[in-house]
């Protein structure tokens, strides 16, 4: 486990964003995916963002650390929308569904280095030709887990944990690695956020995003509390890293979520 594990929050709101940048968030997504995302959603409880440019251009404006524009997937995307993230400031770029590694190799030789590129891991068909993104210049690599148990007809959004999937990809990815979201690590319903924390350090995931269930905690928490507590939960000397699922874990990651 990176002793830098980077803290990643969706964008929200300009109030929220202030708060989260006095606190030392490490990065900011503003996240256009939203073409053909409703439909591909609709039957399960996920949340499907409406970012639009003028967020990305507010937030560039904010001294953000590490500015992150999620763009729509290949069936969707265009040139256009690639160079007005990066006009806008964006310095990454994360590609949601990706099926062949032309898609991926397609962005590279577009972007040409002006940015830095993720990868989201949401299809069984990105699973299946990891090793071969990992040999390309991807910055980081973040598993999409709704889009993955949707695409599996699963209502269980964590059985990637218990069912080997996570323990086949991990050796694949020698990137900055991340999984499932984060919150105050008091919080998290129906899966307490220890948990997710635990398979986090058992995965050696480098970077978390903060989202829905971190914008929920904020009625508990104050975002700086958040996150001075989740920097305390990755401490070596605070959580102790394991190689194995617990028979409570079992039982939490079997509950259908989705």
């Amino acid at each position: 486990m990176s002793a830098n594990f980077e803290l990643i929050a969706f964008y929200s709101n300009p109030k929220t964003l202030d708060e989260l940048l006095k606190a030392g968030i490490d990065g900011i997504i503003i996240d256009w995916e939203n073409k053909g995302k409703l439909n591909r959603q609709s039957l399960y409880n996920t949340q499907v963002n409406e970012h639009t440019i003028s967020d990305l251009e507010f937030a560039s404006k904010k001294n953000v650390p590490n500015l992150i524009c999620r763009i729509n997937g290949p069936s969707y995307w265009s040139t256009e929308e690639i160079d007005k993230a990066i006009d806008l400031g964006a310095n990454e770029l994360l590609i949601p569904m990706i099926k062949k590694v032309e898609e991926v190799a397609f962005v590279l030789n577009y972007v040409r280095d002006r940015v830095k590129v993720g990868v989201m891991l949401e299809t069984s068909e990105s699973l299946a030709i990891a090793d071969q993104l990992n040999a390309l210049p991807i910055h980081r690599f973040f598993v999409g887990l709704n889009d993955l148990s949707i695409q599996r007809k699963s209502r269980n959004l964590f059985q990637p944990f218990i069912d080997g999937t996570i323990e086949t990809l991990r050796p694949k990815i020698t990137k900055p690695f991340g999984i499932a979201g984060l919150t105050h690590p008091m919080g998290g319903v129906p899966i307490p956020c220890t948990h997710l924390i635990g398979q986090m350090k058992r995965f050696d995931a480098s970077f978390g995003f903060l989202r829905r269930a971190f914008y929920k905690d904020l009625a508990t928490y104050t975002a700086a509390d958040i996150i001075k507590a989740l920097r305390e939960s990755f401490d070596h000397n605070t959580m102790v890293s394991t190689t194995k699922i617990t028979e409570e874990e079992k039982i939490f990651f079997s509950q259908e979520l989705i």
